[in-house]
């Protein structure tokens, strides 16, 4: 994975409410989580100033190799001040399958310091397989690999939606396999207890959680990644602090519809 805001936040791209008003035969099946029209907006704080900012739109029904799915966009970008420092712009979509809870696939645009690359993902799971395409547009190089991954495997935003379905009760520990691209990890997440929790949308009762990721290089975690989701049956992410090899990390959920 690259070194890009896109990527930092993907916890955060599945972890959406749920539209109650929202008909089962337009939208999918009743449990789903979230649905088409959503919008969440962070603010992003990286080494202690404020870097950007990222919006999440859950979109509505298309066709993704055969399988009608959800796109899920992730929009990442720094400020004028960061850019100076690290200009980023990105895009990420991650495509759920809402019949089989299953994400089926990704796909991600980056433009880091004037550079664009993009990759496409897409995810067997009937054959335990993974298929990967990278694309550097600087020069023009495209490279397609093939990983074996567990069946049910997610990227690291479907497994963070995995866990919004479980119960998230203090003193539980809870695990998903991870594909990060190139290798597949467990993502551990120790639920630990609760408390309220100030950000620009508001003050919420929060359940605080710590995750262990398996990721490496620039996203090394020196402790694990802690994160809070409100305290009811959506469980919204309300914050998220990461303190990586590159640095801190801060998104703070801004405003919500």
């Amino acid at each position: 994975m690259r070194h890009t805001l896109a990527a930092l936040l993907l916890p955060l791209a599945l972890m959406l409410p749920r539209d109650t008003s929202a008909g089962k035969e337009a939208d999918g099946p009743a449990s789903a989580a979230f649905r088409p029209g959503e919008q969440l907006d962070y603010e992003i704080r990286a080494l202690g100033m404020k870097a950007g900012r990222a919006r999440i739109q859950v979109g509505t029904w298309a066709e993704r190799d055969g399988v009608r799915a959800w796109p899920v966009v992730l929009n990442a970008r720094t400020d004028a001040v960061f850019d100076s420092i690290y200009s980023v712009r990105d895009r990420f979509i991650t495509w759920w399958d809402p019949e089989s809870g299953r994400v089926i696939g990704a796909d991600f645009w980056a433009e880091e310091r004037g550079k664009k690359h993009r990759s496409r993902s897409t995810l067997d799971h009937e054959a335990g397989k993974a298929e990967v395409l990278r694309v550097k547009e600087w020069n023009g190089e495209r490279t397609t690999r093939r990983y074996d991954i567990p069946p049910g495997s997610y990227d690291i935003a479907g497994a963070i939606f995995a866990l919004r379905q479980r119960p998230l009760v203090p003193g539980t520990v809870e695990e998903v396999d991870v594909f990060t691209g190139k290798k597949v990890f467990r993502l551990q997440c120790f639920v630990e207890g609760y408390e309220t929790v100030e950000v620009g949308a508001g003050t919420y009762r929060a359940v605080r959680a710590r995750l262990k990721l398996g990721f490496d290089g620039h996203f090394a975690a020196k402790r694990d990644v802690r994160i809070w989701f409100s305290a009811d049956e959506r469980k919204i992410p309300l914050r998220m602090e990461a303190d990586l090899a590159l640095g801190s990390l801060v998104a703070s959920l801004s405003s919500m519809r």
